[in-house]
C-alpha cells in the first residue's frame, strides 16, 4: 500500500531525528546509514527513498535545524523591533538560548563542534558545514552589520569583515566552552553580558575600523 504524503513526511522526520541521535552518539564518520535506519525503525530501502546518502541526510538535517532557528528568530525580531541593532543582539543571544533550552539544537551544535571528524572520508560533510557556516557567519551576519551601519547604530567606517570574524570567534569559543565545561556555568547573565560587551566593542574599538574612512558617532545609540 502506497504511503500518503503525511506518512512519508512523518517517516522523514523520524529519520532526521534518528540521524541526529546516531551522529551524536557515534560521531558522523562512524555512524552508518544502516544504524540510522534501525534507530528510526525503518528499512534501509526506506531510508534511501528519502535520502541518497549520508551527505544528503546531513544536508537535510542542517536545513531542518537552520530553518527552525531562522523562522523562530525572524518572528521574534519582527515582534520586538525593526531596529537592526536590537535584532542582531537578539539573534546572537537566542543562538545560545536555543542551544541550552532545545535538546535538538543542543545535540546538533555538539555534533558540529565535537562529533564531526575532519577527515578525508568525511570531506563531503565537512564541505557542507563550511557552506552553512558561510551562510550564517558571513552572508547573514554581514547583512546585519551593514543594516546597523545604515541605521547609524555602528560607525560608517567599521571593518565589517573584522567585526564578523570577531563576533564569530566569541560565539564559537563560548559554544565550545558550554559544550565541554562540566561545571554547569550560569549563563543567564553571562551570555548577554558577553554579547553586549562584544557589540559595544564594534561601536567603540578603533582597531575594528577602516583607517581613513568617514566616521560616524554612535555613542548615543
Amino acid at each position: 500500500m502506497r504511503k500518503t504524503k503525511a506518512e512519508a513526511m512523518k517517516t522523514r522526520e523520524h529519520l532526521l531525528l534518528a540521524a541526529l541521535d546516531t551522529f551524536y552518539s557515534r560521531g558522523v564518520a562512524r555512524a552508518s546509514l544502516n544504524e540510522i535506519a534501525q534507530a528510526a525503525g525503518v528499512t534501509r530501502g526506506a531510508l534511501y527513498w528519502h535520502f541518497k546518502n549520508k551527505e544528503d541526510l546531513f544536508d537535510a538535517l542542517f536545513q531542518h535545524i537552520c530553518n527552525d532557528f531562522n523562522t523562530k528568530t525572524a518572528t521574534d525580531i519582527n515582534n520586538i523591533s525593526a531596529d537592526a541593532w536590537q535584532g542582531l543582539r537578539y539573534t546572537l543571544i537566542n543562538l545560545f538560548e536555543q542551544m541550552q533550552s532545545n535538546v535538538i539544537h543542543q545535540k546538533f551544535i555538539s555534533i558540529l563542534y565535537l562529533k564531526c571528524e575532519h577527515t578525508e572520508e568525511n570531506q563531503a560533510i565537512v564541505n557542507l558545514m563550511h557552506r552553512y557556516n558561510q551562510l550564517f557567519w558571513h552572508d547573514q551576519l554581514y547583512a546585519s552589520l551593514q543594516q546597523c551601519i545604515d541605521q547609524g547604530k555602528l560607525p560608517a567606517n567599521l571593518n565589517i569583515e573584522a567585526a564578523a570574524i570577531y563576533l564569530k570567534s566569541l560565539c564559537s569559543g563560548l559554544m565550545r566552552i558550554l559544550l565541554t565545561d562540566t561545571s554547569k556555568l550560569d549563563t543567564t547573565l553571562l551570555i548577554p553580558a558577553m554579547i553586549d560587551t562584544a557589540l559595544q566593542s564594534l561601536k567603540h574599538s578603533m582597531t575594528l575600523r577602516h583607517p581613513g574612512k568617514h566616521d560616524t558617532d554612535t555613542s548615543s545609540t
